[in-house]
């Protein structure tokens, strides 16, 4: 995944946690990581449909798991 993807799918997100809604407005050192949707180990591909913007907590605590 190129840093210009990343970027991507973070101002397509609005720099917003999509799990728990926490953005850079609430949080201005906010870590923000991309996700994939469905883990690389799962099939997931890095597509942009299959990306989403996680703050890191939630990132951390979803895993390689597939979010319901």
């Amino acid at each position: 995944m190129t840093s210009k993807l990343r970027e991507k799918i973070k101002e397509r997100d609005n720099y917003t946690c999509q799990n728990c809604n926490l953005s850079i407005n609430d949080e201005p050192n906010l870590l923000l990581e991309i996700d994939h949707i469905i883990p690389i180990s799962k099939g997931g591909m890095s597509s942009e449909d299959n990306l989403q913007t996680l703050c890191w907590k939630c990132n951390r605590s979803k895993g390689a798991k597939i979010a319901s």
